[in-house]
């Protein structure tokens, strides 16, 4: 059987019997979508939609997966290919978004939702939280053979699920049975679907990349892939139709609409920071890109914040960092012996992207600390961010010391960053004592996206203390500075 006759066997008649089910429906007079939904006219639109994303997200992952090697096609199965995915597969990513659409709107007219749920913003974190430590988990599993299929599936969907999950979960744990039943019923069928055409041979999954457990002769990364896109069909349709989400849809284009330019540029840097433990031989791009995006958004919101004297921070932060950095390497002081490598551009014999770093980190450890607090805590601050940081540029080749206990870093080290922190600080609290009050909500998620990437980033690289400490120290900071800038109300006994 080739591909295409697998898609006329058991895709095609599927997708012709749910289309005949749903226009059975309206001629009995059924509405599209039954009251607490939207109607028609969104569902079509929602649909299309899906259809596009499907294609677009999904092109670049499959190819991926197919030139790894994970999965792959016999000679004779497929009619053609486009990049390293046959057509067929192409042609897959509508038919089932299509088939769990149908089977979608089938649902809804048939099942009761429950009422709303209070707390909806916790809700929503704790899933945003999961969906991320999902993609984390994926991030660790890349770094065994057997975790890649596993690996590129969690970091693949864990993002979209956060973002569908940040959006609305409260809705959909509200809706939870149609919801289920939309992703559930589809995904028991293709289960059994693909594992019949793995045994006729029509593609195959390598072995060497997958965990070897095969519940009835199906890899559960298989049962997973299928599973997690037909969740994303079923979250992103019961947003859609969803009335909230009009609403919600409605004031965040208004917050877009006054969207600054530097938090776009700060959204850049943190996406700049995913791809990097996926294609570790490109890490000095990723590193030299992302330090400049967050650099510049810096600048760009001390500018709005502070007027030109931003500037002048600027040059003062970078000034500072470069001269400590070629005092240190030259003489030893105050971080102990080192030397850097040749990555990429530098002034003085060290890397532009160091001074970039003294001047980004600076600004972002000022708005973590708290007010009255900020002369002693942020350096803190800049301690706790490179206890991951020195490890990984160390790994990779950006400086190396002499002798250390702490992945070849001497203790010394975090001490001259201490001091030195404590130094520049100083300077910054004079030259702009607004820097005094500033409590950035935006440079706060800024530092907490640090504190969770570098740790799983850690993780992936092959240096789980790094990690570990990495995730306390800055966790511990940020814990710290939120319960001293929104303290608990004493219980007063009166």
């Amino acid at each position: 059987m080739t591909y295409f006759q697998f898609h006329f066997v058991f895709i095609l008649p599927l997708l012709l019997l749910l289309l005949g089910l749903n226009i059975w429906d309206l001629k009995r007079g059924l509405p599209f979508t039954p009251e607490g939904w939207h109607g028609h006219k969104i569902a079509l639109w929602a649909i299309l939609i899906h259809l596009a994303l499907a294609l677009i997200y999904t092109t670049p992952w499959d190819n991926y997966l197919v030139y790894k090697g994970v999965w792959g096609y016999p000679a004779g199965r497929v009619f053609s290919t486009i990049g390293y995915v046959p057509l067929e597969e192409y042609l897959f990513f509508i038919l089932q978004t299509l088939i769990t659409s149908l089977w979608m709107l089938l649902i809804l007219r048939r099942v009761r939702f429950g009422k709303e749920l209070s707390q909806g913003n916790r809700i929503r974190f704790i899933g945003v939280i999961l969906a991320l430590v999902a993609a984390a988990v994926g991030l660790l599993c890349l770094t065994f053979n057997w975790g890649t299929y596993l690996g590129l599936i969690l970091i693949w969907a864990g993002p979209v699920i956060a973002m569908q999950w940040g959006y609305g979960g409260d809705l959909l744990l509200a809706r939870w049975r149609p919801i289920l039943l939309t992703f559930l019923i589809p995904s028991l069928y293709l289960w059994i679907a693909d594992r019949i055409a793995i045994g006729l041979g029509i593609w195959w999954i390598n072995p060497v990349f997958t965990t070897g457990i095969k519940p009835l002769g199906l890899p559960i990364e298989e049962a997973l892939f299928f599973l997690l896109t037909n969740v994303f069909v079923a979250l992103g349709l019961g947003l859609a139709l969803h009335p909230e989400s009009s609403i919600r849809l409605a004031k965040l284009r208004g917050r877009m609409k006054g969207q600054k330019g530097w938090q776009l540029l700060l959204g850049l840097w943190t996406l700049s920071l995913i791809p990097t433990p996926l294609l570790p031989d490109r890490f000095a791009l990723f590193a030299y890109v992302s330090t400049t995006l967050l650099a510049l958004a810096l600048l760009a919101y001390a500018y709005e914040s502070y007027g030109r004297k931003a500037f002048l921070l600027f040059l003062v932060s970078f000034g500072f960092g470069l001269l400590i950095e070629w005092l240190g390497e030259t003489t030893g002081f105050p971080f102990g012996r080192y030397h850097y490598g040749t990555k990429g551009p530098a002034l003085l014999g060290v890397p532009l992207l160091v001074p970039l770093g003294w001047w980004a980190f600076s600004l972002i450890a000022l708005a973590i600390s708290p007010k009255g607090k900020k002369l002693w805590f942020a350096p803190l601050a800049l301690v706790a961010w490179d206890i991951g940081l020195d490890p990984l540029m160390v790994s990779q080749g950006f400086w190396q010391f002499e002798r250390g206990i702490y992945y070849g870093i001497p203790l010394t080290n975090f001490l001259g960053w201490y001091a030195s922190g404590l130094v520049l600080i100083y300077l910054l609290l004079k030259l702009e004592p607004k820097l005094a009050s500033d409590t950035s909500f935006e440079l706060n998620l800024a530092f907490i996206a640090q504190a969770f990437l570098l740790s799983v980033g850690l993780l992936f690289f092959g240096m789980p203390l790094a990690s570990l400490a990495t995730f306390l120290s800055m966790g511990a900071l940020a814990m710290v500075s939120f319960r001293i800038k929104h303290p608990r109300p004493s219980l007063s006994t009166d």
